[in-house]
């Protein structure tokens, strides 16, 4: 019994040395939305498939990050050798496919249309997602395109080839890709991300904007109007608490006071939504 112990102890170690060394992981991520182009909120799990069948599984999550609400961390495989270290294990390059699990129900998103291949390891790929068709594959779902059809036959829209991703059906300068994100609605000028400046006070600048259930908003500012950069804000006019993006469950008004330099004589404010 003793021998056969030390046999099988050495065996072991030999495997060990020659077997694949695992690499860093490659995170996957993004926002997963639904037909009409709303952040997913409700429980659902990510299936991430390789050409050998299931890899791994996620839950979606809207508090992972702003602007994100899944993030998948595949195992890598160095691909030193021919064996892989894990059966799970992926390799760069290798094609994947990702579903959504709702309930009993098992979407693929239309971004998903073929498999995508897996980057490096330790990198990151985003990857957002959408559940519903893109029959006419302009990146928004056709049942986003088809209330609008069906809200404005009488301004000449009666097919998804009328709503192009890149024009502005409204003229408020936001792309109808822009509205289909913001969650705002494409056929009224005045619906649209929209920062209003309310009051510059003892050096603080009170702006108030309407947030969209379920979208992420990043301030920035700029001297000149050509370079923006982020800035934090508050949510209340004496807090100490600040942040630089703000995410709603609900459609609401939402107030942001952010300090001014002394050396600043002019700032330019722009709202970013994702």
């Amino acid at each position: 019994m003793k021998s056969i112990l030390l046999v099988f102890l050495s065996v072991l170690a030999i495997q060990v040395s020659h077997a694949f060394p695992p690499a860093p992981h490659h995170e996957i991520y993004g926002v997963v939305r639904d037909e009409r182009g709303n952040p997913l909120t409700r429980a659902a799990t990510l299936i991430l498939n390789g050409s050998a069948g299931e890899l791994m599984r996620g839950l979606l999550d809207p508090t992972i990050a702003p602007g994100i609400n899944y993030s998948l961390k595949v195992p890598m495989d160095s691909g030193t050798l021919q064996q892989l270290y894990r059966p799970t294990a992926m390799q760069p390059t290798m094609p994947f496919t990702i579903r959504v699990q709702i309930g009993n129900v098992s979407y693929v998103p239309f971004e998903i249309t073929s498999s995508v291949k897996l980057g490096e390891p330790a990198a990151k790929t985003r990857l957002d997602l959408t559940l519903g068709e893109d029959r006419d594959g302009d990146g928004m779902a056709d049942a986003w395109e088809q209330d609008l059809i069906a809200a404005n036959q009488s301004d000449g829209v009666i097919s998804l080839a009328d709503i192009n991703p890149d024009d502005d059906l409204d003229g408020d300068g936001v792309s109808n890709l822009g509205e289909y994100v913001a969650g705002t609605y494409a056929f009224q000028q005045s619906d649209r991300v929209n920062i209003e400046i309310v009051s510059v006070e003892d050096g603080i600048a009170h702006l108030r904007f309407l947030a969209i259930t379920g979208r992420t908003y990043q301030l920035e500012t700029s001297s000149d109007s050509k370079t923006y950069n982020p800035l934090s804000f508050t949510t209340e006019p004496d807090s100490n608490a600040s942040f630089t993006t703000y995410r709603t469950d609900s459609v609401e008004v939402v107030d942001l006071y952010t300090p001014l330099a002394d050396s600043v004589t002019r700032m330019f404010f722009i709202l970013n939504v994702e």
